[in-house]
């Protein structure tokens, strides 16, 4: 729909009443999530999570563990702790994660360790920006929890030196399994780096003020407005030049569509963190364009990767986090501008997820599977995306709630 229409009083989405989508969130957090974590993936001994697990029944294929996974585990314990309740319990297996990862803090420049056995000893080199960047988040996140600064300190230097490393000229990233046959670029301009370092300005900006994170969320979605949003067809691309030129080559012609929309996301959230009416519309536009083109029609859902923009070739596998990420940015366009069109893919992607991807008698959610979901994962267990959509979901519904339905009507 047009900018701006939009309901000013909303009671129900999609037929459910706000109380009922609130205690779908809360159901799914306490009597699924929380316990099935604490029970399966927890590491209570060593600290972090283990990832690597039958999300059926929670037999863990093995025992080791990741910069990844750990931080963005940290992360969903301090922000359960910092916006769900207060649990000591929570605040303790954030502080176990931070224990584990600092015990493999680099000496020097290079990126967390990739790969780690339960007890912390290193399994593999250094990883990627990413694993770093994830370590941040958590730590950022436990720092406003325990309030010991001294963490959210070494997150912000953690973050500064990712961003030196990405911006030399011979920093070198590939995008791997989002795309067949990639090229190798120098010193790439990678939309999900400014992603994540857009995610995590915005969440430290909330929590205190800081010149520079400000500095760098305005880099950050300077980039991705004026130069990874495809000038031609509007999409992002993933990947540009050093000097944010459009490269010659296939990745002109590459959007991986869930990045996009999620980046797009972040945004309007950073639009709403700076009250900034004319970014909410700008992100506005582009979240709803890329959201509209990833819907699969045909089987329901959303896709993630178009391989090829102009010949429309897409990857018709399906990812949870890809959905929830639609859902993340339609429920703050309900909030705040009780937008319709944002009402539709709420509804469209929230039943989708209870339909495709949960099954009341399994620990986990599958954390994605091919078109149809006939052939689910059941390897992996995903906590960071889903723990975010379900306490990001459910204080959205609370608060809706609370103000009798009433939008909050931020950038009239």
């Amino acid at each position: 729909g047009p900018a701006g229409a939009g309901r000013s009083k909303i009671d129900n989405i999609g037929g459910l009443s706000l109380e009922q989508l609130r205690d779908q969130y809360r159901s799914e957090l306490y009597d699924y999530f929380i316990p099935n974590m604490d029970k399966y993936a927890i590491d209570h001994e060593y600290g972090g999570v283990m990832c690597s697990l039958d999300i059926r029944t929670g037999e863990p294929a093995n025992m080791n563990k990741t910069a990844w996974f750990v931080g963005r585990g940290m992360w969903v314990y301090s922000y359960l702790y910092n916006n769900l309740d207060q649990n000591s319990r929570y605040l303790e297996i954030a502080c176990r994660s931070k224990d584990l990862l600092l015990k493999l803090q680099p000496a020097d420049d290079s990126f967390w360790t990739q790969t780690f056995s339960r007890e912390g000893e290193p399994l593999s080199g250094p990883g990627d920006i990413y694993g770093s960047l994830f370590v941040a988040e958590g730590l950022f996140e436990y720092a406003e929890a325990s309030g010991e600064k001294q963490y959210r300190n070494l997150a912000k230097k953690i973050i500064f030196d990712c961003v030196a490393r990405y911006d030399q000229p011979d920093y070198s990233y590939s995008i791997g399994s989002y795309m067949r046959n990639f090229p190798p670029v120098q010193g790439p301009r990678i939309l999900g780096h400014w992603m994540i370092l857009l995610s995590l300005s915005t969440q430290m900006l909330m929590h205190e003020p800081d010149e520079d994170l400000e500095k760098l969320a305005a880099r950050c979605v300077d980039a991705i407005l004026n130069f990874h949003v495809n000038a031609e067809y509007g999409l992002t691309n993933e990947v540009l030049n050093h000097d944010f030129s459009l490269p010659d080559n296939e990745y002109s012609q590459h959007s991986i569509t869930g990045h996009g929309l999620e980046t797009l996301a972040f945004v309007m959230f950073e639009a709403g963190r700076l009250r900034d009416r004319e970014l909410f519309r700008s992100a506005e536009k582009v979240f709803k364009k890329i959201v509209d083109v990833s819907a699969d029609h045909v089987y329901g859902g959303y896709f993630h990767t178009l391989q090829q923009v102009d010949n429309y070739i897409w990857s018709t596998g399906k990812s949870l986090w890809c959905q929830q990420e639609v859902i993340n940015g339609a429920l703050f366009l309900i909030e705040h501008t009780g937008d319709e069109w944002a009402m539709r893919h709420f509804e469209r992607a929230n039943t989708h997820i209870f339909e495709k991807y949960f099954n009341p008698v399994h620990k986990f959610w599958h954390s994605g599977g091919d078109r149809k979901m006939i052939n689910p994962n059941v390897n992996l267990m995903e906590h960071y995306h889903h723990a975010r959509q379900f306490v990001r979901g459910l204080l959205t519904f609370e608060r809706m709630i609370e103000r009798g339905g009433r939008i909050r009507d931020s950038f009239a």
